[in-house]
């Protein structure tokens, strides 16, 4: 009897050492950890804050006051470290007709692009600030022509500006030491669409057009530039024809390869058919890779389950059949992250409540920007981006409004092959046009997928090997003895920061029981920051 009762002790202790092992090592990894919390007071009418990068040096926030000084608006600058600490705050003046249209990081420096009034032959301001001295510079941009800007970074210490002439694609080099304006030569193309300007890792810049040509051969087109503007790289890419190109964004040479990702159609219409990808290499000819949207493992996450395989089903009955499928649907691309298993793709599906029936590639004028302020307890449209400018992306439909649905991720190999996808469904996040609502970390095996709803983080826990688990976590306050009475859910939402580092930040109306009744109510604004373990 002693024996057996020695035996069974030994399983139970095993097994409890197990099972603590088991769940010690599930919280060890995969979680989000709080690491610290920024709160500003603000009254519930003030301009609303607008949040840049600064990487592994930390954040900077700008909006605009209500305050005027010899005739100039005050904008309120704040560069916080990563600890969320302020380091520095100033104000900067800018003409009251300007508003903020851009902003970037890059070589110790942020820069903030500002624009008089809202139309295009208008002048541009731009705002550069070192973040170790402190010191301000302004430069006052004058062009002679009507210009539509969609895009703007700053590569070394110059400004990159792309946009449109009429209707025709172009980029604009402004260099700061000599104060000069400089237009690249090789954009002025008839029907050429200019999809996206990314900066590199090694001070150069990519430029991706696609050729909207009635012609039998059409090309996607990437060309990288120097710092100065010169040509180092171009590849035309032969499109297939009756495939037409929706959206596309490159790496950042990161890992020595370049990767093109985005949505393409087929036939006279705006609405995605599935992701495209190929590798640059303008010494060989590359082969477009294109995946229906259907062939994904989890892209249709957000229906119900018995939905979602009927289409699956019809999808795959239409391409035995030679056919494409008839399933399409709405997709923002949002990221590249480079690591070394390939290229992780982060897009994310809406439904357009207002769609532009028109094709894509005839809408040449439908890239609104912003100019003005904004209310903390009203929508933004000019929330925080990772392509480095918060005008309206230049996506397919163009909408009022859209029901975000879900966040998708795909994995790319170093042939452009996509190997591993994954999705996270919205729980009823609605904005006022398709705008980011998710981010993403990966964590030695693990990729943690997250969205911000309300005063909680829902995360996706899971690795290429392994299904992902869902999870909460409530975004502490800094202060125990507050009571949160409400929170914005216009402006608010959550971006990758830096290494394994995520912040999140919003409005709230706050009450401290602590203190005397009239003195309770206070309205802030925070940044939370959480750190993948």
């Amino acid at each position: 009897m002693d024996s057996i009762f020695q035996l069974k002790s030994v399983a139970i202790n095993f097994f409890l050492a197990t099972l603590l092992l088991s769940l010690g090592l599930h919280e060890a990894v995969g979680q989000l950890k709080f690491r610290d919390r920024y709160e500003k007071e603000v009254k519930p009418f003030d301009n609303g804050f607008t949040l840049v990068s600064l990487k592994e040096d930390g954040l900077a926030l700008i909006h605009e006051q209500n305050k005027f000084l010899s005739g100039k608006k005050l904008w309120e600058v704040i560069i916080l470290d990563p600890e969320l600490e302020e380091k520095w705050q100033s104000d900067i003046e800018v003409k009251s007709t300007f508003g903020l249209i851009g902003y970037d990081y890059t070589e110790n420096h942020v820069y903030f692009l500002f624009r008089e009034g809202d139309k295009d032959f208008n002048k541009f301001n731009l705002v550069q600030i070192n973040i170790s001295t402190y010191a301000i510079q302004y430069f006052e941009i004058d062009h002679e022509f009507s210009f539509r800007v969609t895009h703007f970074s700053v590569v070394g210490q110059n400004g990159i500006f792309g946009g449109y002439v009429g209707r025709e694609p172009t980029v604009i080099l402004y260099e700061t030491a000599s104060r000069s304006l400089k237009v690249i030569p090789g954009f002025f193309l008839k029907d050429t669409e200019l999809l996206d300007i990314r900066v590199n890792n090694n001070y150069t810049f990519n430029t991706l057009l696609i050729e909207r040509n009635l012609l039998d051969k059409r090309h996607l087109v990437m060309k990288t530039f120097d710092q100065s503007g010169a040509l180092l790289l171009e590849d035309y890419i032969e499109l297939e024809k009756d495939k037409h190109i929706l959206t596309g964004i490159s790496s950042g040479l990161k890992r020595e390869e370049l990767i093109i990702v985005g949505t393409y159609t087929e036939g006279a219409n705006n609405v995605g058919l599935g992701f495209y990808s190929v590798m640059v290499d303008p010494f060989s000819e590359q082969k477009i890779r294109y995946t229906p949207f259907t062939n994904l493992n989890y892209l249709l996450g957000y229906l119900p389950e018995k939905r979602a395989a009927r289409i699956k089903s019809k999808s795959k009955e239409r391409l035995d059949l030679g056919k494409s499928p008839d399933y399409k649907a709405h997709l923002l691309p949002i990221r590249i992250y480079e690591a070394t298993e390939g290229f992780y793709f982060l897009t994310e599906m809406y439904d357009p409540a207002t769609t532009n029936n028109r094709p894509y590639w005839n809408n040449y004028y439908n890239n609104p920007y912003y100019s003005g302020g904004y209310s903390p307890y009203s929508y933004n449209p000019a929330m925080n981006r990772y392509a480095p400018t918060p005008y309206s992306y230049n996506n397919a439909s163009q909408s009022s409004s859209a029901k975000m649905l879900e966040a998708v991720l795909t994995l790319f190999d170093s042939n452009g092959k996509l190997i591993w996808d994954n999705s996270l469904k919205f729980d009823n996040i609605k904005k006022y046009a398709p705008e980011q609502s998710s981010d993403f970390v990966v964590k030695n095996d693990l990729i943690l997928s997250v969205y911000k709803k309300e005063r909680e983080l829902i995360i996706s826990t899971g690795s290429i090997r392994e299904e992902p688990e869902l999870d909460t976590l409530s975004i502490p306050l800094s202060n125990p003895v507050d009571v949160i009475r409400n929170e914005s859910e216009d402006d608010t939402g959550i971006r990758y920061w830096y290494g394994d580092n995520v912040f999140v930040w919003g409005y709230q109306s706050l009450r401290d029981k602590s203190k005397n009744e009239g003195d309770q109510i206070r309205y802030v604004f925070y940044i939370n920051k959480f750190e993948a373990e």
